[in-house]
């Protein structure tokens, strides 16, 4: 079985898959280290998965990495959750590019320092090279007129570029975005908007019953798992 994705059903290989496994094994990593803290650090735009546990949220993005890499595994029926886990690497990655640039902009970095300076551009950008620049490239030799595009490099700095390159990446995975209507009431959701836009079944506040031993698996297989 494949994930449904704007550009049909698929798993996810090369360098997409690359950066889907590396971000996917930071972002749990980033949770494990952050369950004392009393505000969310990144945020999917779906209330029910973001306020879900650590261990709840490990489990759901484990069956999306095994969904999104491995044809043989059967992907989960849509949900909101689900696609807000499938969605949460790149929200992730947005969070920590957009860290990286500011702190480079506050000149925190020397110029020893690059390995650190550039570490999140540097992996997303083989992704926006072959994905994103050629779509961009090719509009702007048809309409013109943006020198960003042109000049668009891995130590650019402009935090809008690098928002919608991983918008553009983002959107090669989903067919659209009905998770980010949840950010509100579940229950309310699934009695009104969702039977009006035909989402009867996607919309849900229902999550996954974990046990420590269950999310202790996920998060060992995704911080093991080689391509």
């Amino acid at each position: 079985m494949t994930w449904r994705t704007s550009l049909g059903e698929r798993v996810l290989e090369g360098v997409e898959a690359e950066l889907y496994l590396a971000a996917m094994q930071d972002a749990v990593t980033a949770l494990q280290g952050a369950l004392d803290l009393e505000e969310l650090e990144v945020m999917s735009g779906d209330a029910t998965f973001d306020f879900a546990t650590p261990e709840q949220k490990i489990v759901l993005l484990h069956a999306c990495l095994a969904a999104l890499l491995k044809p043989e595994i059967e992907p989960p029926s849509l949900t909101n959750t689900i696609e807000a886990a499938a969605y949460f690497p790149f929200a992730f990655l947005r969070v920590r590019l957009e860290e990286e640039i500011l702190v480079n902009r506050e000149g925190w970095f020397d110029e020893k320092g690059d390995e650190l300076k550039y570490f999140y551009r540097r992996l997303v950008w083989s992704a926006i090279e072959q994905y994103v620049l050629p779509r961009w490239k090719e509009a702007d030799e048809e309409y013109g007129g943006d020198e960003a595009i042109t000049t668009f490099s891995v130590d650019y700095d402009n935090l809008k570029l690098w928002h919608d390159a991983i918008e553009e990446l983002v959107d090669r995975i989903f067919w659209d975005r009905d998770w980010l209507v949840n950010s509100g009431d579940a229950e309310i959701l699934e009695d009104s908007l969702s039977e009006a836009v035909g989402l009867e079944d996607y919309f849900s506040d229902r999550l996954p019953a974990v046990s420590v031993e269950q999310a202790t698996a996920a998060l060992s297989e995704i911080q093991n798992w080689k391509l």
